[in-house]
């Protein structure tokens, strides 16, 4: 039977190159990678800093798009932050970018010897639960949260406990380890996925920086039926190429 279990902490559960997995980080990245999937489709590379961000871009083409932030706000010369909203009204097809994020690429990258890697959110978690079912041969189905700084986060436990719930609706006999049984009870004790990230740290952080209708753009659920996926024949790629 498969286990279902959650990555609680970033590097707390050894990666299984037999199973599949979906990372999650919700507020932004994440939710930003769908967003992008949304608006074409491009050819996406993840960079842990905005150096390697940088040479990506260089090496990628004058044509590339470099996208990222910190402190919530894209560094100089970038052409865009890392707000999902920023993409609803731009074209990507047929085009190459680059996003810098720190949680989220260090989760893909870790992960990356899984048979599949998925990008989860709350906006697509119906359809990343069908995804991760999708082989029922798998002994693990794991959902990474990516945490905060090396640290739990709620918007992120959260979200993988709504995964969970899609994925006990389509397939009831799954079998849940403690922490997706965790992940599933702080999902049960927030009266909406709004209150829920509103509450988080990953949140809070976006009100200086007035993006805060980016928490209700993340919060919604089953929004999209987009779910990126990591690896050479999928859309997305870290960077350095793995």
């Amino acid at each position: 039977m498969t286990l279902v279990r959650v990555e609680l902490l970033p590097g707390t559960l050894e990666p299984d190159p037999r199973g599949v997995c979906a990372v999650v980080d919700v507020i932004r990245a994440t939710t930003t990678l769908i967003a992008m999937a949304e608006a074409g489709d491009p050819e996406v590379w993840i960079a842990g800093d905005v150096a390697s961000a940088r040479q990506a871009a260089d090496q990628l083409g004058p044509n590339t798009l470099l996208c990222g932030e910190r402190g919530g706000l894209p560094p100089q010369g970038f052409d865009h932050g890392n707000s999902p909203r920023g993409f609803q009204e731009i074209d990507l097809t047929g085009r190459c970018a680059v996003l810098s994020t720190t949680n989220g690429a260090y989760a893909i990258e870790r992960w990356r010897h899984s048979r599949r890697i998925f990008i989860a959110a709350l906006r697509n978690a119906g359809a990343v639960a069908e995804g991760l079912l999708g082989d029922p041969d798998v002994p693990t189905i794991t959902i990474a949260c990516a945490g905060r700084s090396g640290a739990l986060a709620l918007d992120d436990l959260y979200t993988a406990g709504v995964i969970v719930q899609r994925l006990l609706q389509k397939s009831p006999d799954l079998n849940l380890d403690e922490s997706a049984l965790t992940a599933l009870h702080v999902t049960n004790a927030y009266p909406s996925t709004q209150a829920a990230l509103a509450a988080s740290h990953s949140a809070l952080a976006l009100k200086p920086v007035g993006l805060w209708d980016d928490v209700t753009f993340c919060a919604q659920v089953d929004a999209s039926q987009v779910v990126p996926e990591v690896g050479h024949h999928g859309r997305i790629q870290v960077w350095p190429a793995i």
